[in-house]
Order: C-alpha cells, then structure tokens, then sequence
C-alpha cells in the first residue's frame, strides 16, 4: 500500500497524465511552445480558445461538448504552461515595456469537489472564512440560505418552492429560538448593534418568505442576498480579536489586522467608454474587500500603498482575458525597479496563504511546497474577480506592489485541476463590478484607489 505522501504524489501524477493525454487528444500544437505565446501577445492560446467557446456555444449536446473540451484545454494549458521554457512567466511581476507586462502563472482551488460545486459567490466566501465560532447557530441560518437555498433554486422542478419555503423557516426559527445562543459570542460593547441586526434579518427572512410565495427567482435571490448581507454583518460582530501572531520578522512591513474595503474608479485610455454586456459607463466603479484574516502582510502593505496614493493615475499593464495588472511604477523601463521603493530600496512582501485546514497562513512556500498539493487556501480562484499578488516565479517573497485580478472563467476549470490555489497570495475579492473588469484594457487609467472602511484595522510597520 502506498504511504499518505505516496498517495499525494501519485494522485499529483494521476492528475498530470490525465491532463497531458486531454493535451495530446487536442493536438500537439495547442500547447506547444509555439502555441502558447508569451504576454506580449496575449492568453495561452487553449485559454482563449475555452473563454470563445464557452461564450459563442450553441445550446445541446454539441456546446456541452465544446464547453467541455474548452474547459479541459483551458486546464491543460494552465497545468502544462509552468513546464514551458518562455522568455516571460505568465504571472510573475511585469518587468518593464508595458506591452510586454508579465503576469503571475496559474493554481486554482475548489479542490476535489466537482465545478458545478465550487464556490464562486465572493461575498459568501468571505462570510466563511472570517474566523468565528463555526459552533454558533448564526452558521445554520446561514447554510440553509446560502447553499441549501442556492441548491434549491438551481432545481427545475415546480416542486421546488415547496422546499425552498421551508428553508427559509428553518433559518427563521433559528434566528428565533437560538437568539441567545447567537448573541454570546458578540462582545459587550458591541451587543446592541448585533441585537439590531437580529430584529433586521428576522424581519427580512419574513419577507423573503412572502417573496417565495411569487415563485419569481430574480426577486427571491435578491431578497435572500440582503439577508445574507445582515448575516455578514453580524458574524463580522463576532469577531473579537485578531485570531494570531504574524512573525516578528515581518513587523518591519503594514499589517492589516482584519478587513478592509476599497473602492476603486477605472476610466478608459483617450477618453473612451466602457462597454459592459452591452451598457456603456464612462468610468468603471470597482468594491473589493481586502481580507487581512487570510493575509494580513499582503493586504497591510496594499493599504498602506492605497493611502500613499501610489496606484492613482498608474495604467492598467496587462490584459489577455486571463488577468488584469497593475503596479509596476516603472513599465516602460526594463532596468527600473519594478516594485515600491521606500528608502531607496524595494520593498517586498513574503507568499502568504491560509489553507482551510489551518488557523494560521504560511509564508514564503507555496501548499505544494509545504507538501500539501491537494490543500485549498481559505480564499480560492474560485471567483471572477479575484485578487492576488504578482510575484517572480521561482521566489515565492518577491511580491511588492504589483498585483492582479483573475478573469478566468472557474465553470470552464474543474475544480482541483489547476495550478493556482496555494501557489499565490489570493488576499481579496471583487464584491461590485467584477463583469466590467472584461472591458478593461492595456493602458486604461486607475483615477484613484481609497480605503472606504477598515483604515483603523492598519497596524504601522515598527521602525
């Protein structure tokens, strides 16, 4: 029989031939070297080819398979990209020559589970992992709405409403019967805001009853969203104290002990529009919540830089369909430094990720690294919209100010087979205005980036 590493290592392996022989029934060359171009040029061409397919398919059996076959090519050419000798590494820092602008290669999570089970709602995700008691009832109100609801209302079934009526009075009668319980993990001084948003989620689960009985899905999802927004709120109550001790050795650099929020304004280079499914905006408004429970050096050096004032009026310096970065002071220089200098030196922030097994983040190794390839991090490139930090391949500590969002599409990505997850700092989501972010080009403008909520949760570096 095989030891537990053995068992690691051959299921790694399992999944590597299965993928490789994916490759070679698409044709060798997709995932040539020639066919997969550097940055400068764009996507890995099997990305592309998985992002075209899935939004030109035709209903049926036929786009199924299209959609099928994209996704496995898309999973093929992030599993096979790293092993290619390029010039450029897909995601690693830019280097200078904004067109030639490198990004940061790929690990995605959700591992284990099928795609169709993979979390892609950011602000549930953020719920989750934000460190609480998981024995509170508050996690049962929750569950009923946020993944038996979900379940339900994917279901095609007229029978449907019935069960999904009675999920929303089961998360009522927790609210109702275990308010006590729910309240002893507020703090004191806290008690009356948690009270209040009690009686709010009470009264919004009695409304989304009455709009369960329309039996209309936009109008349902919409009522349950708010709920789970107040129940967001609460749990954050719950939070008493910041859950760990970082390492000493990174008291030199910010820290962000708990969430912060940003709101980010984006408009388009020459004065152009953005055009987003169809509807034009003159400038494009991003949230994004930082989550420093998950990664509090990498999201404490972020704020700092935002409060600075550094990325306004910095251009967007990459865009394929696949990220969109920013953060190289210098793009146009290939002999600048490429990250914030502070002191006349740059400053650099260690690979940082919190695995759902753990209560504590790693720093400076990648899970796989760690010996724990199969692991997920707490805040996966499940989303659309995902935040993580750029950094040189082969040292996992060279992150510092350049950073980028994952456009990639996870329902083309079974879960697990990526290359992803656990080998980059994800430290945050795209909450509002994630779908423009496909509108967003090379040399599109940052007009400004401003902490809007959780400045005070900032802990300055000791000199």
């Amino acid at each position: 029989g095989f030891t537990s590493k053995r068992r690691v290592r051959h299921a790694v392996a399992m999944k590597k031939c299965a993928l490789i022989a994916l490759a070679a029934a698409a044709g060798a060359d997709a995932f040539s070297p020639a066919g997969v171009p550097s940055l400068r040029r764009g996507a890995p061409a099997a990305t592309q080819l998985s992002m075209h397919a899935a939004r030109d398919a035709k209903p049926g059996a036929a786009a199924r398979l299209a959609t099928g076959l994209a996704g496995g090519l898309a999973t093929a050419s992030l599993l096979l990209s790293p092993a290619l000798d390029f010039v450029q590494h897909p995601l690693g820092p830019n280097d200078g020559g904004a067109v030639h602008a490198q990004g940061a290669t790929s690990k995605k999570s959700t591992r284990g589970a099928p795609s169709k089970d993979a979390n892609k709602d950011p602000e549930s995700i953020l719920r989750l992992s934000l460190p609480i008691n998981e024995k509170n009832p508050i996690r049962q109100a929750q569950a009923a709405l946020e993944m038996d609801m979900d379940k339900a209302l994917k279901e095609t079934r007229g029978e449907k409403w019935a069960k999904i009526a009675g999920l929303a009075r089961k998360s009522a009668n927790v609210m109702q019967k275990k308010e006590k319980d729910i309240l002893k993990d507020v703090p004191v001084d806290r008690l009356d805001k948690a009270k209040a948003l009690v009686t709010e989620i009470t009264r919004g689960l009695a409304d989304l009853g009455q709009t369960i009985e329309t039996q209309k899905k936009e109008a349902v999802e919409a009522k349950k969203r708010r709920v789970l927004a107040d129940i967001g709120e609460l749990e954050q109550l719950m939070v008493q104290a910041f859950p760990y001790d970082v390492p000493e050795e990174f008291s030199n650099l910010p820290q962000l002990k708990g969430r912060a929020e940003v709101d980010v304004v984006l408009a388009k280079a020459g004065g152009e529009k953005f055009d987003v499914d169809g509807t034009v905006y003159d400038k494009l408004n991003l949230h994004i919540v930082l989550d420093g429970y998950s990664a509090p050096v990498t999201t404490g050096n972020l704020v700092d830089l935002i409060q600075k004032g550094f990325y306004n009026g910095m251009q967007i310096q990459r865009s394929d369909g696949f990220v969109v970065q920013t953060g190289d002071p210098s793009p146009d220089d290939p002999d600048a430094v490429h990250g914030y200098q502070e002191g006349g030196k740059e400053r650099t922030v260690p690979l940082e990720i919190l695995a759902d097994e753990d209560k504590v983040p790693t720093w400076g190794v990648t899970l796989e690294d760690d010996g724990r390839p199969l692991s997920q991090p707490k805040l996966p490139f499940s989303v659309y919209g995902t935040l993580a930090m750029a950094r040189v391949e082969d040292n996992p500590d060279s992150g510092s100010s350049q950073w980028f969002f994952l456009l990639f599409d996870p329902e083309l990505v079974t879960a697990g087979r990526n290359l992803m997850d656990g080998r980059y700092s994800t430290f945050g989501y795209v909450t509002e205005g994630n779908r423009g972010l496909s509108n967003v080009g090379v040399g599109d403008v940052i007009e400004s980036m401003k902490v809007v909520r959780g400045s005070e949760n900032l802990v300055a570096p000791k000199k």
